[in-house]
């Protein structure tokens, strides 16, 4: 049996040397940096504050939320389904945040506060001057690139485009990437972010997408880890009895006259 084991231990370890050291390597490195850090949190600001006191009425010219209607039917040639309403502050202006559906495709657009018109779709010029406002500390812009076509393999995924991608040289190589009509951050890429995603693959075995962790590849892997994990310590239990018993039998040896 011990024998079998170790042939077992050996040649599985043999097979999935490689894949266990790119588990504990990944492993090592995602517990060194907080997911916060990865995702580039720290690298641009909170959103802008909606600020109103705690006695606070409507601006003068805001206009109710039923006004919108007129300009969302403009907008939209009258297909369209509200899901929600919310005042917010851009540059410093307070206008709406609308949400819903349109021909089967979810939609957020910004309003004038007064209600008169939806705010027209990011130029090159207002993205690139958005993603400087959202970041920390001063940046490099290395391009702007209206993205409508999004790969399965690209650094952001499960976001349906068309977004601005803003590309920095600083700092972290960021790259933002902005909704195209709000301005909002949908994802930031960094460098750090670039590594987490390469050892995240080889992490769950997802060439592809990098998103899918129930697929045979990885459980046979996982099945194949566990097996030279109890194989180990079986042999380890096995080695140390036998050893046990082996000194136990000398010593008897050694004491008989």
């Amino acid at each position: 049996m011990k024998a079998v084991l170790r042939k077992v231990h050996r040649w599985l370890g043999l097979l999935m040397a490689l894949q266990i050291v790119a588990w504990m390597a990944s492993g090592l490195w995602f517990s060194i940096y907080p997911i916060e850090t990865i995702r580039g949190e720290h690298l641009t600001r909170p959103p802008e504050e909606l600020q109103v006191g705690p006695h606070a009425s409507f601006p003068r010219g805001l206009a109710a939320p039923a006004a919108l209607h007129k300009a969302l039917d403009e907008h939209f040639a009258g297909d369209w389904v509200l899901s929600s309403v919310q005042l917010r502050q851009l540059d410093g202006a307070i206008v709406w945040q609308v949400s819903g559906s349109s021909r089967g495709q979810v939609f957020v657009r910004l309003l004038e506060g007064d209600g008169s018109r939806v705010l027209p779709r990011l130029s090159a010029e207002t993205a690139e001057r958005r993603a400087l406002a959202w970041l920390v500390s001063p940046g490099a812009v290395r391009s702007v690139e209206w993205i409508e076509q999004v790969e399965a393999d690209a650094e952001i995924r499960g976001r349906a485009p068309p977004f601005w991608k803003v590309s920095f040289n600083t700092p972290e190589s960021l790259n933002l990437y902005l909704d195209a009509w709000t301005g909002e951050i949908l994802a930031r890429r960094t460098t750090r972010w670039r590594v987490f995603d390469f050892l995240w693959m080889l992490h769950i075995l997802d060439f592809e997408t990098r998103d899918d962790f129930n697929h045979p590849l990885l459980q046979v892997a996982a099945a194949l880890g566990l097996i030279i994990a109890l194989s180990g310590i079986v042999l380890w239990a096995v080695t140390t009895t036998s050893f046990s018993r082996r000194r136990r039998s000398l010593a008897a040896r050694q004491d008989l006259p």
